[in-house]
């Protein structure tokens, strides 16, 4: 049957499409002044002094690490349940991704795997806040520094999700990478952004973003780097969307709010939770069945789109898996998540109607 409920919805609004075609008028078809005004709004809404702004959140972390000196011979930790682009950051710059499991309740990083998998040779680690949720950062970053271990956080399902710490998460480390692309909570359609608090860091930042030059005009090359540069198209674009920031939260939490209320009548699925009440901002509604192939083809054939969770990072063929190791607790992550139709956009009219065609699951039990 059609799709007739993607899984994620978002509405751009007609200032993104002025915006855009402005961009484009002002002839700024690369990094200008657009941009640079994109950097300094989104670094005075994380009360961060730099951002630099990417062509990806993938761009993000593979510049944070370039700009640290990652490279062969390097081991960088990565959790084993995440986006692949964590990993392919560290893999593209000829360094090994090491991979640790998550916690037991929380697909996100846990330091006592963290603290197993460090060796002599890891020289950073990239915690990720899977969908908002916060890694156990203040313990993670005592443990790393206690082994002079770099930490660069992976936020790029977390922008403006709050931290222990205060503020927000991947804002407290050497760097933070976030994410634009479309299914985030403010996005460009692409695009992303690294930030820091170091002015050296900062620096060598906007130099490895455009081939390891100060000045591009000048051809002076100072530093290995790339190509990594965000345009004003898109910096046009995620402009308007921070306009309409506040309203973006509170539909995600809407969202989620709805769907954990209804959800508790079923005994034959179960809500991965965010902890909402410490300030985590949920992008997704995540959950957990042992009966999630029949789940995703049921809603299929009433024209719903679910996505099953991604696999685990050890099982791709591009990365070697350490023998006697196990991620048995993302294994199941992997097995039973999956992701129901969501986004700030999304109705509640269209929620009712995932629930009503849940209720209708063959075989199944209510609470």
């Amino acid at each position: 049957m059609k799709t007739e409920m993607p899984w994620w919805r978002v509405d751009f609004g007609e200032a993104a499409a002025r915006a855009a075609f402005d961009a484009v008028e002002g002839r700024f078809m690369t990094l200008g002044p657009i941009t640079r005004q994109f950097e300094e709004r989104m670094a005075h809404l994380l009360g961060v002094p730099h951002v630099i702004a990417t062509s990806s959140g993938t761009a993000a972390l593979t510049l944070a690490l370039l700009e640290a000196g990652i490279g062969p011979g390097d081991e960088v930790i990565v959790p084993d349940r995440t986006w692949i682009a964590t990993a392919h950051a560290v893999l593209l710059l000829g360094a090994t991704p090491v991979f640790a499991d998550v916690e037991a309740d929380r697909p996100v990083l846990d330091v006592e795997a963290f603290k197993a998998a460090a060796g002599p040779r890891t020289r950073a680690v990239l915690p990720v806040h899977l969908n908002g949720r916060a890694v156990d950062m203040p313990a993670l970053r005592r443990e790393a520094e206690q082994r002079g271990i770099l930490v660069i956080e992976d936020a790029c399902q977390a922008l403006f999700s709050r931290s222990q710490e205060g503020g927000y998460l991947g804002c407290h480390s050497r760097c933070g990478c976030f994410s634009l692309s479309i299914g985030k909570a403010i996005s460009s359609g692409q695009g992303g952004f690294v930030t820091t608090h170091d002015g050296e860091i900062a620096r060598r930042l906007v130099m490895a973003r455009t081939h390891g030059t100060s000045d591009i005009t000048m051809a002076h090359w100072e530093m290995p780097g790339g190509n990594f540069r965000m345009w004003d198209l898109p910096a046009a674009i995620a402009l308007t969307q921070l306009d309409l920031l506040e309203k973006r939260t509170a539909d995600l939490h809407r969202v989620y709010q709805r769907y954990q209320q209804a959800l508790r009548r079923f005994a034959f699925l179960e809500l991965l939770p965010v902890r909402t009440e410490l300030g985590e901002l949920p992008l997704y509604v995540e959950c957990m069945s042992r009966e999630r192939a029949r789940i995703v083809e049921h809603l299929a054939a009433a024209g719903i789109q679910a996505r099953p969770y991604y696999a685990n990072l050890d099982t791709a063929p591009q990365f070697s898996r350490r023998a006697g190791v196990s991620y048995a607790r993302s294994q199941k992550y992997a097995d039973e998540c999956f992701v129901l139709p969501c986004g700030p956009d999304r109705g509640d009219d269209e929620i009712d109607r995932v629930i009503e065609v849940l209720s209708t699951f063959p075989g199944s039990d209510e609470v």
